[in-house]
């Protein structure tokens, strides 16, 4: 014996209900078909109220919104949409929503938002004071030090606070581009670019730049940066940078479960191994290998200064949220 048939109207109606979230529907006239309860307790209107009527009529200054045009956008391309906005009933709520073809009308489905969106609020704003103390603490610590160096009036030091600052520079320009993605992650690329860009004089293209992209950790964008600032640095005094002609060659490839990076110096002077390491070879022979749990090895070749980075590539690379 099969079975007996399904009351499909009283099963979509409780499909309706269940999802949790305020639907909609509209026929091609724009007259309200469907209204759940989700809906019902947003807009505080039964469907007894709203259904059978004009949707423009029931909720009047929609038509003219963004919601609205979004609303004639899906209604004329017969292709879904995905928005948040304001919601133009209920005043101070932002909501999602799903708009989507249904028969000659419309869907709707939508959900209250303002909780996130007031989270996103007071996250950006947090964000922004950290990024605005950060720069003043840095600026402090730049005055302190110039004041420091400018009192011993040595040539030698005149180039330790020219350093000192460049590198107080480098590091708030990469806090400064870590801010603009909320601390989260940066692109490799990007990273890379914005640390050349003080060492690229004008139209002169001094960087070749090679890798594929990927987002790169907080911790681990901060030193690549610095250490990539101290290349550039000894070059531009002792290397490839020093002089017309030179360049520098810069890639990078994650294979398997290893992150490596490659800088190459070319059409510099000859350049020999310093009988001792400063400290931008220290910092990046010794620290960025600690940062990034893996090696690092700067080998002094005819044709200029080679820079190898090795690390284990969940070092690097921002993890896939799960």
């Amino acid at each position: 014996m099969s079975d007996p048939p399904t009351d499909l109207e009283a099963e979509l109606a409780t499909i309706l209900e269940g999802i949790g979230e305020g639907f909609y529907a509209v026929d091609l006239d724009w007259r309200i078909r469907r209204f759940n309860s989700a809906a019902a307790r947003h807009f505080h209107r039964t469907a007894e109220e709203v259904v059978g009527r004009e949707l423009w009529e029931v909720f009047p200054g929609a038509h003219e919104t963004d919601l609205g045009r979004l609303f004639r956008q899906t209604m004329a391309s017969r292709q879904p949409i995905n928005a948040e906005t304001p919601s133009v009933v209920v005043p101070g709520r932002w909501l999602s929503y799903r708009l989507f073809p249904l028969g000659e009308g419309m869907g709707v489905v939508f959900r209250d938002i303002t909780d996130r969106k007031s989270a996103e609020e007071q996250r950006d704003l947090l964000v922004k004071e950290l990024h605005h103390r950060v720069k003043n603490t840095l600026a402090t610590v730049q005055a302190i030090a110039s004041q420091t160096f400018r009192r011993t009036g040595s040539e030698a030091n005149d180039v330790a606070r020219e350093a000192f600052e460049a590198r107080l520079r480098a590091l708030s320009n990469v806090h400064a581009a870590l801010t603009d993605e909320n601390w989260q992650s940066l692109g490799l690329h990007d990273l890379v670019q914005s640390t050349l860009q003080p060492h690229q004089p004008g139209d002169h293209q001094l960087f070749a730049v090679s890798g594929p992209d990927m987002r790169v950790q907080p911790k681990s964008a901060v030193a690549l940066s610095m250490a990539i600032h101290e290349l550039c640095t000894n070059a531009a005094k002792y290397g490839a940078l020093s002089i017309d002609g030179g360049g520098v060659a810069i890639g990078w490839d994650a294979t398997g479960e290893r992150f490596r990076l490659q800088w190459r110096e070319r059409g510099g002077p000859p350049v020999c191994t310093p009988a001792s390491a400063g400290f931008g070879t220290a910092m990046i022979e010794r620290a960025l290998a600690a940062q990034l749990r893996g090696e690092v090895a700067i080998s002094y070749e005819s044709m200029g200064v080679v820079c190898v980075i090795d690390a284990p590539l969940d070092a690097i690379v921002e993890p896939e949220p799960s």
